[in-house]
Order: structure tokens, then sequence, then C-alpha cells
């Protein structure tokens, strides 16, 4: 949950996630919609998909226990370098390296590994030597996170500093610049359609973008091609608010109507009531809250 997304958004769906899926095999017995519904609104949906699909390994080859092996963690679905090591260490104690971008900036200013490959390499070193490399690994990403920040980096609070290269030169630059996709400015109308039981009508995206998630109707095709509808009856306006989906900056401008003509090809109609167990981005929740529909 915490990689691509801030601690603060994470805490809200943590515990009820783990009170929901408590075990690896609870997790694994469920359907891949109740998992992604689970996690709907935290985005970078292929994560959830791929914690499901770990889990259903997990328990068809390690018997329901994660092993506590790199070699192994990463045949399983889902777990790359990073998360390996952090199972194996923080989990295990095992003296397994970890690098993400807050551990990156702080070896770069400790011992001036400017690239990924020296990076992982003194993280290794450094784990290798710790009496324990759970405490290591954490204390590592914990000073990148809160004391070698990028910008301002608190060194006095730092308890590094007497051994960091950055900080006897006073040189405080990135030494792993992040490589960021242009952003781009999106404008879409988003249509709230009702019907007379107050279904709203709604489309299953296959794409790779938000795929298996249940959509509302887009008045154009600039993010989902295949929820473009195009609405004979002129919609009102009931608002708008913007929405960030990976690089892209999105305008939602809402519009509510009604239709209780057979939905379109592709479309179906879907009670509020059952989005609770239905996957759907946290667009279409702020889309329903706009026009007044409640879906919690």
């Amino acid at each position: 949950m915490l990689q691509q997304t801030r601690m603060e958004v994470v805490l809200r769906y943590f515990q009820p996630f783990i009170r929901r899926f408590t075990t690896i095999a609870d997790l694994a017995r469920s359907s891949s919609d109740e998992v992604a519904a689970a996690w709907s609104g935290l985005g970078y949906y292929r994560r959830a998909r791929m914690l499901h699909q770990g889990a259903i390994e997990v328990c068809r080859r390690f018997g329901g226990s994660l092993p506590d092996d790199v070699a192994a963690l990463r045949t399983i679905p889902g777990i790359g370098r990073y998360t390996a090591g952090a199972i194996a260490s923080i989990a295990f104690d095992r003296a397994a390296p970890i690098v993400d971008g807050n551990v990156a900036r702080l070896l770069g200013r400790l011992c001036g590994a400017s690239t990924a490959a020296a990076a992982w390499r003194a993280a290794e070193e450094l784990v290798r030597g710790a009496s324990s490399p759970r405490n290591c690994n954490q204390a590592l990403m914990e000073i990148g996170a809160l004391i070698c920040k990028p910008a301002d980096p608190e060194c006095m609070r730092c308890p590094l500093r007497s051994s960091c290269a950055a900080f006897a030169n006073g040189k405080f630059e990135r030494a792993l610049p992040k490589k960021t996709k242009p952003v781009r400015i999106l404008r879409i109308p988003l249509y709230v359609i009702a019907d007379r039981h107050g279904r709203i009508l709604m489309r299953r995206h296959s794409g790779r973008l938000m795929g298996g998630m249940f959509h509302l109707p887009h008045g154009n095709g600039a993010l989902l091609r295949s929820c473009r509808l195009t609405v004979a009856v002129c919609p009102k306006e009931i608002g708008s608010f913007r929405h960030t989906v990976t690089n892209r900056r999105i305008t939602f401008t809402v519009y509510l109507t009604t239709n209780n003509r057979q939905p379109a090809p592709g479309f179906s109609w879907i009670h509020p009531d059952h989005l609770n167990s239905l996957p759907h981005p946290s667009y279409v929740r702020k889309a329903l809250q706009l026009a007044g529909i409640d879906n919690q």
C-alpha cells in the first residue's frame, strides 16, 4: 500500500483491509473483485491484483507462510527486489538490503552512491555489517524520509552526519535524480446517469489503466476509450472536481441525467449500495457524492 502512496492515505485503508483479510489464506480465498473493492481509492490497482495473486501462490507453493529467503520471495508475483529485501529483513531479520527513493538519496549523500547499482552495493554492505538487519533497514528508511529530505535535510538531527560525505563538503543535491513523466492536463465530462430504481450506469473497463474497475461514462476517450458514451439528452451540470491518475491531472465536470432505456453495449445498471463489493476508483465516489448519491 505504501508504494507510491502517502502514509496518511494508507492509514485509512490498512486496518480495514487487514480486518477483512486477516491471513494470507483469507486473501487467497477471496475473489479478485473483493480484494480490488477493499483497495478502491488507493490507486495503482495493479498492486491489489498482484497482492492477490501473490497470496494464492504463497498458499499453493509455501503452505500459506511467506518464505524468509530473498530468492524465494522474488518468485512470488508482485514481489521485486525491494519488497523481497524489506520482507526478509524486517519480518525475519535476514541480512537483505533495501533501496527505495529515500534510502537511495541518503546513501548518495552519505557515501557518494551516484547510481542505483552503487546504492544497492552500499545498502548490502551496511545491512551485512549490522547486528540487526531489521533495525538497520528501518533506520535507513526513517532517516531518509524524515531527516535526509530532498530539499532541506535536517543535518543537525542526523545520527549519521559525522560519517556523511555530503555534510562534510556542504553538498546536498539529490544524488539519484528521479525520472518523471511529463504531466498531462485532461478535461473530461463525466456522466452520472440514473434509472427509475436509483441504479447508476457504469462500465467495467478492461484496459491496463484501472482495468477491472467499474467506471462512470465519460464524455470523451482522453482517459479511458472504452468508457466513452454519447449522451443524447442534454444533462444538467452539477459541478466539477480535480483528480490525479499517475501523471494525468484531470478536471472532471460532472453531469446528472436520467435514462430508463436499456444500457448501451458494455454498460450495466449498478445500484450504489453494491459498490462496496465492487472495485471502483475514487473519482467515481467523488462524482456520486457530488450528485448527492451515498455509496459508502
